[in-house]
């Protein structure tokens, strides 16, 4: 059984013809590390670069990030498959932070653009049509999650930087699309207990309005530079009123006013995970292995 996807692209970076391999495997896009090396460092030898990188940090944060690198076949320009590492938004981020380049912050941008790309796919429906409510909702709260990540990122530039700041900078988010609620309000409203996260009990679509509310925010920091906490908080909430407005103004309910489902994602990936076991069939995003070859 496969969860790797033919949905791969090799996506311009810049003018000057960089190109970077990404794939869609296990519900979020993985990109070619030494793609990346490459362009941020301006290596002649990128492979040599990220090779003696892997060798030479020994630290224990390493060790983690170095495990959820993934090999996957990519297609290259001479249109064959190779396998080669790659890794996640999340884990690609933490990898930047290593390489001193003055190309990390437009490539934080750059994933920021890919990121905005999938959702308007998402939002044309072309991506989920063939899923279940359920599966939606699975594959909605993995794109949550990582957008999160990169909204954390843009936020720390802003000058967001503490956990606490951060918590105060995502409730101006949630208060602009909820109606003046908090995550606190939210939590409370639909019954959770201490510990269990509202993003973990959102259907697909109360999911979809916040990953929109989350990815417009982080673009509009980013493209407009903004600085301190205050006007960061402010953006959020802007932002998160705007969504609201427009998915009122499209005679939608308003999140709230969203159900609150009956089982939490962790039950619902349970669920599907026994589903496809019991049936023994490839995955929805199974894929031909097709030409293959070693990188």
């Amino acid at each position: 059984m496969s969860d790797q996807t033919t949905d791969q692209a090799l996506t311009p970076f810049d003018s000057d013809g960089h190109v970077i391999r990404r794939q869609w495997f296990q519900d979020r896009w993985y990109f070619s590390v030494v793609d990346v090396v490459a362009i941020l460092t301006e290596s002649a030898e990128p492979r040599k670069y990220w090779f003696d990188m892997k060798r030479n940090i020994q630290t224990e944060g390493f060790r983690e990030l170095s495990e959820k690198i993934r090999q996957l076949k990519m297609r290259s320009l001479d249109g064959k498959r190779y396998a080669t590492d790659a890794a996640d938004t999340e884990t690609l981020l933490r990898i930047i932070q290593s390489i001193p380049s003055p190309k990390a912050e437009p490539f934080k941008q750059w994933l920021a653009t890919v990121g905005a790309e999938r959702l308007e796919e998402i939002s044309q429906g072309n991506l989920l049509a063939a899923l279940t409510p359920e599966q939606k909702a699975i594959f909605l709260r993995g794109q949550v999650a990582d957008r999160n990540l990169t909204l954390a990122d843009a936020a720390a530039a802003s000058g967001v930087v503490t956990q606490r700041d951060f918590a105060i900078f995502q409730d101006h988010g949630y208060r602009g699309l909820y109606g003046g609620e908090a995550a606190r309000d939210i939590a409370a409203r639909k019954g959770l207990k201490r510990g269990q996260q509202i993003l973990d009990w959102m259907n697909a679509d109360e999911l979809a309005a916040n990953l929109f509310r989350a990815s417009q925010t982080e673009q509009k920091l980013r493209r407009e530079a903004i600085q301190g906490k205050a006007q960061a908080n402010q953006t959020h909430y802007t932002v998160g009123k705007a969504v609201r407005t427009f998915i009122v103004e499209q005679g939608n309910p308003p999140p709230e006013e969203l159900p609150t489902p009956e089982l939490s994602i962790q039950e619902l990936q349970k669920r599907e995970q026994q589903r496809i076991e019991s049936e023994r069939q490839p995955s929805l995003w199974s894929v031909d292995e097709g030409n293959t070859g070693n990188e």
